[in-house]
């Protein structure tokens, strides 16, 4: 029977020596997704692959041909899908549950890859489809944070794309 992951929200790092790791990530991630070339159908997202501490690989919405998402562009520039194993994922936007290309989620490919926790910044807007990502990733057995604080930054790069209401 696989365990049952964790999901909790932060606000602030509080001192916790692995929040303050995780903001220094997550910034990261917030300047890929600023890479992506805007579209009307799509978020601009930011992902980083994480492996003892150390980044080791990067990935921006559309930076791939293929339409692909951020974390997909992230695992395809690993030396070795296998290295994913036990990895820390940190990505702007809730990891998509349902692709409406009809390819594999980005949280079918975090479970298969075997990633041990997954920071991200805001919940996937509604905007083009009902993400459930963070269940999925849970029932998986996968540890979810949602970094709160970083929510506005994390937004930014797809303002065009978002009521001003939500921002």
């Amino acid at each position: 029977m696989v365990r049952q992951g964790t999901y909790r929200v932060v606000y602030d790092c509080d001192g916790d020596d692995e929040l303050e790791k995780a903001f220094e990530f997550m910034n990261l991630a917030i300047l890929q997704a600023y890479m992506s070339v805007n579209v009307n159908t799509a978020f601009n997202v930011g992902s980083v692959i994480v492996i003892d501490d150390v980044v080791s690989s990067t990935g921006y919405s559309r930076e791939l041909e293929g339409n692909k998402h951020s974390t997909e562009c992230a695992l395809e520039k690993l030396d070795n899908i296998r290295m994913a194993r036990g990895a820390v994922l940190y990505t702007t936007l809730e990891p998509c549950s349902y692709r409406l290309s009809g390819k594999k989620s980005c949280a079918q490919r975090i479970i298969e890859c075997g990633f041990q926790k997954v920071f991200f910044g805001v919940k996937e807007p509604d905007t083009f489809s009902r993400c459930e990502g963070v269940s999925v990733l849970v029932s998986a057995g996968i540890d979810v944070v949602c970094m709160k604080m970083l929510e506005e930054a994390c937004l930014e790069p797809n303002r065009s794309l978002l009521n001003r209401d939500y921002l």
